[in-house]
């Protein structure tokens, strides 16, 4: 197959694929039988040198659709049960996050802060990075931005323990500083993973940092809230990725700073709320 033959294979299956996720479709990767000697021009192809040229092509689209980083797992293909996912997350973060070193915010951080909640959480909060009170308890979200957070999930009629909670990045910024976008884009290939092993109905993006990594966009999240989103966007539509449906917000720190726009967030909440189909309190 002609390099031109392979991309245009390629984009054919990039094409179908996304439209079977779209439809809940799974897919499984088969390894095929490895294959008999082969008689060229040259002569016969040994076992071992066929299987190479047969999985070559293969692989280049294996890696397209599956992975992002060579060094991690394949991104989680199909819905685990409740315990699966939890291992599933569990390996994750023991086996790749936590001894991460891949991009400066490793050198400073007491700990990583992979993420909390129900590992198969109908919604997930995704945040920009861990600050200080995180980086010492290893938790996402358990300052006083992490406090209001809770109350805005309570006021939801929900709690912690029934959504997922996660950030961009594993380790804390400096100073609580916004995170890089070269540390965003190196650390983004974990929040990829525990997407794809949540599952989730729904994302709320909390403040720019997230809403721009997760619409792989640098459109202001003054432009962007309030409006429902399709996850994952075309730019990251060959990820593997389960879709979802996205609602940009402000991020709790920014209410703390600003509070009068908590008005426009509990509209945003209220969206969600009725997407998936819980009661909004006070309305009948």
């Amino acid at each position: 197959m002609t390099k031109p033959e392979q991309n245009a294979a390629v984009a054919v299956l990039r094409t179908w694929l996304r439209n079977e996720r779209r439809l809940g479709v799974p897919h499984y990767c088969v390894q095929p039988a490895p294959p008999r000697a082969q008689q060229t021009a040259s002569g016969p192809v040994e076992p071992a040198a066929a299987q190479a040229a047969y999985a070559a092509p293969r692989a280049a689209v294996t890696q397209s659709f599956l992975s992002d980083d060579p060094s991690l797992p394949p991104l989680c293909a199909q819905a685990l049960p409740p315990a699966d996912a939890a291992a599933a997350l569990a390996a994750l973060d023991t086996g790749h996050v936590r001894g991460c070193t891949k991009c400066r915010l490793h050198e400073q951080r007491k700990q990583t802060v992979f993420g909390v909640g129900n590992p198969r959480a109908e919604l997930v909060f995704v945040g920009e990075g861990p600050g200080a009170d995180e980086d010492a308890q290893g938790e996402p979200f358990v300052g006083r931005a992490g406090q209001l957070l809770t109350r805005m999930i309570a006021a939801m009629t929900l709690t912690r323990e029934q959504v997922y909670i996660a950030n961009v990045v594993k380790c804390r910024p400096p100073g609580n500083r916004t995170p890089a976008d070269d540390e965003m884009e190196t650390c983004s290939p974990y929040l990829w993973r525990q997407l794809a092993i949540l599952r989730p109905k729904v994302i709320v993006a909390l403040g720019r940092p997230a809403t721009q990594t997760l619409l792989a966009t640098k459109a202001p999240i003054t432009k962007l809230r309030g409006q429902f989103c399709d996850f994952p966007p075309p730019a990251l539509e060959n990820r593997g990725l389960p879709p979802a449906k996205l609602m940009p917000t402000f991020h709790p720190a920014y209410l703390l700073r600003n509070p009068p726009a908590k008005t426009e967030v509990w509209e945003d909440l209220k969206q969600v709320m009725r997407f998936l189909g819980l009661k909004i309190p006070g309305q009948g």
